[in-house]
C-alpha cells in the first residue's frame, strides 16, 4: 500500500511540473501587434488608423468632423 501512495505522489509531482512548464513556454494572449494611429484632421485628436474616415487625403474621427473638414 505504501509503494502505491508513493506511486501516486510521483505521478502527481510530474503532471504539477509539466503543467507548469506548459504555462511558461506560451506566449501571452495579449501580444497582439500594435495598429497604426492616425490624427484627426479637424480636432488632432489620434487613434486607430482601422477607424479612420478618409476624404482628400486626409483622416477623420466621425463623420461630422470629416463634413466639417480641416480644422485650424
Amino acid at each position: 500500500m505504501a509503494k502505491f501512495l508513493l506511486f501516486l505522489a510521483v505521478i502527481a509531482v510530474i503532471y504539477f511540473f509539466v503543467r507548469a512548464a506548459n504555462r511558461r513556454s506560451k506566449p501571452p494572449a495579449s501580444a497582439a501587434k500594435p495598429e497604426a494611429m492616425v490624427r484627426c484632421a479637424h480636432c488632432g485628436v489620434h487613434f486607430p488608423g482601422a477607424e479612420a474616415l478618409s476624404l482628400d487625403g486626409r483622416d477623420y474621427c466621425s463623420e461630422e468632423h470629416r463634413r466639417l473638414g480641416a480644422g485650424p
